[in-house]
């Protein structure tokens, strides 16, 4: 194990520029949170009973790590692609104020700014539901329910539990693809057999004591006594040597000639597992077994719908996501028993038979993987009541923002998952319905202009090439013609609507259901019409009444004669009036739209019902028979 002494063993190298107050200590250059706004946090978390030994790191421990970081890249690349974001995670995240203040510091500097993507791994929701605020992408709530063979980061922290250092060093020495850690762990972690074992398991070159510490003079003070360790692939002393005599040399293809890589020489933390834990080791055989994503959704989702299944009963006593869980379970314990089953295999027999190692690790590693993409995949199907309430576009936001993320597939996770799209879904909504007034918007469209800036705009349009209402308060028309490009395809084989005109289509449905119409029904398929033909949307309004609510004709030059019911527009323009601040009250819509007859409250107050309750979509979590 290293020492402080050590951490200098670097002197004389490329990373010899060590200097601790290159980071400088004024909170103005990281910005840490002060101590009466880190109590407050505290007693947040006391008061949710999440108070899971939240000892926040230091400002002087940051800015040891950060300027030991400083001086590290000053030599090395994190990445060979010089674009690619720096990744950091922070297991035990707290308030996130280490991946905040590390992203200050790597983007600080002027001539080579690094950008950086943030992730974390935190249970408690005290924190967690900043996170977005902050841009950091949550990988994990619980530490024991998480996997992290699947979770990859260039630079990795940790400040776990000193209860639990032992369990979470040895874990994430593991486990864990990294380039660097730093820990922050008590005096006693160099006797520890459990992290001893990892390193050397793992094949990590440099362990260093960077610096000595303590909580005495903490935000949240504590007795304990620890070091700030740093753990890295890299041996940071042969690079230096191989570094400085390649740029002293006139060798051009030296390797060593330019800034070496950090973590070139890494060990893959997923072979390791493949061969501690299931006992299988390398052969001369070649075999392959794909594993189809879309296949394996359609048999889960058949066992979820079959009447009489396992899976089916509890669907319908427990909910969908605890269904998922037991089925995402079994899947998993499956396969690997199953390969557990291989590696007790004559590896001659192997060979024979044609199994190919490499194949083999490969296949169990996209079947571990493909499983959960399976998983949120059904999951993030079952939030329909969110997708059908967003705009095409803003759907597709949502969707690819879910399917990003990088959890394991847990209840703890799911519940964040869910209740991330309930919040952002909302966000969406609002959006949506003003995207598509503002794409309604044109010359023909507008009914009259507010009073208070009527006079501005009347005759703006055929004096700017800009749209002179991006700035302006109006209502629209319930009937006008609005112009396109086209409707209609060019090619012979084309039939009905253009994907665009249908995509407009279905966002002035997606408009419409959030203005509290339903059960829509289509005089005709967008692809039986054709140039000179009527779309006619019918559905049910707020009161259950069926209605003609949207009239649009489709001609050939481009042009969309559209006619909404008439209290539909109204709808549309008192809930986007209010939306986007035009007006504070009813009264002062109907004074400023110089309304004929006074505006129902219900007409006034659909906007209050928006968005989407939380407790909405969590009961797909319900625990009614667990």
């Amino acid at each position: 194990m290293g020492t402080d002494s050590q951490a200098l063993a670097l002197s004389g190298g490329p990373i010899s520029k060590y200097k601790a107050s290159s980071m400088h200590s004024d909170r103005n250059i990281l910005d840490i949170p002060s101590q009466s706004a880190t109590m407050a946090v505290i007693a947040s978390l006391k008061e949710a009973g999440q108070d899971y030994e939240f000892y926040p790191t230091t400002e002087q421990q940051i800015q040891t790590i950060a300027a030991d970081i400083t001086s590290i890249l000053e030599t090395y690349d994190v990445t060979n692609i010089h674009s690619r974001s720096v990744k950091l995670l922070d297991v035990g995240c707290g308030d996130g104020r280490v991946l905040m203040a590390l992203n200050q510091m790597l983007s600080a500097d002027e001539e080579n700014p690094i950008s950086t993507e943030m992730y974390a791994i935190e249970k408690a929701s005290v924190h967690t539901d900043t996170y977005r605020a902050k841009d950091i992408t949550l990988l994990g709530t619980e530490f024991h329910e998480t996997n992290f063979i699947s979770k990859s980061t260039d630079i990795a922290f940790v400040n776990s539990p000193y209860s639990e250092f032992s369990v979470w060093m040895e874990t994430l020495l593991y486990q864990l693809n990294f380039k660097l850690m730093y820990a922050i762990m008590p005096e006693r972690w160099q006797d520890d057999p459990a992290i001893k074992k990892a390193v050397e398991r793992r094949g990590i070159k440099s362990t260093v004591i960077i610096a000595k510490s303590d909580f005495y003079i903490a935000p949240r003070q504590a007795r304990a006594k620890v070091h700030i360790v740093r753990f890295a692939f890299n041996d940071f002393e042969a690079d230096a040597e191989r570094y400085n005599n390649a740029s002293g040399s006139d060798n051009r293809n030296s390797r060593y000639r330019y800034k070496p890589t950090l973590g070139r020489d890494a060990t893959d933390s997923f072979q390791i597992f493949i061969e501690d834990e299931l006992g299988l080791n390398q052969t001369y055989s070649e075999t392959t077994n794909k594993f189809y994503e879309f296949a394996e959704k359609e048999r889960v989702r058949k066992e979820l719908e079959t009447d009489g299944t396992e899976s089916f009963e509890i669907v319908a006593s427990r909910g969908v996501l605890w269904a998922l869980l037991e089925n995402y379970d079994r899947d998993i314990s499956h396969v690997l028993n199953e390969y557990k089953k291989i590696a007790e295999l004559d590896a001659t027999l192997l060979s024979e038979l044609g199994v190919e190692y490499k194949a083999l690790i490969e296949g169990l590693k996209e079947k571990l993987l493909g499983f959960r993409n399976v998983y949120w995949s059904l999951l993030f199907d079952e939030l329909t009541v969110l997708s059908c309430r967003l705009t095409t576009k803003n759907k597709k936001q949502l969707l690819n923002t879910l399917s990003a993320n990088a959890l394991d597939f847990t209840y703890t996770n799911a519940v964040y998952i869910i209740s991330f799209a309930v919040e952002m879904a909302n966000e969406l909504i609002e959006t949506s319905l003003v995207e598509v007034f503002k794409e309604l918007t044109c010359e023909k469209s507008i009914s009259r202009h507010y009073k208070s800036n009527e006079h501005y705009y009347r005759d703006s349009w055929r004096h700017s090439t800009t749209s002179p209402n991006d700035n302006a308060k109006y209502v629209l028309d319930y009937r006008f013609v609005s112009s396109h490009w086209t409707n209609f395809g060019t090619n012979s084989w084309d039939s009905g609507l253009t994907e665009d005109a249908r995509r407009y289509c279905d966002d002035l449905l997606v408009a419409l259901k959030l203005l509290g119409y339903d059960n829509f029904t289509y005089s005709s398929g967008y692809k039986s019409l054709s140039a000179g033909d009527k779309l006619i949307v019918k559905g049910t309004d707020p009161y259950g009444n069926l209605i003609d609510l949207l009239h649009v004709r489709f001609y050939k030059n481009g042009n969309r004669h559209i006619q909404f019911n008439q209290e539909a527009m109204l709808r549309f323009n008192c809930t986007v009036s209010r939306i986007l601040g035009w007006v504070r009250s009813k009264a002062e819509f109907e004074f400023e739209t110089d309304s004929v007859k006074p505006v129902e409250d219900d007409i006034w107050h659909i906007g209050d019902g928006l968005k989407i309750k939380p407790s909405t979509m969590l009961v797909l979590t319900h625990r009614q028979a667990a």
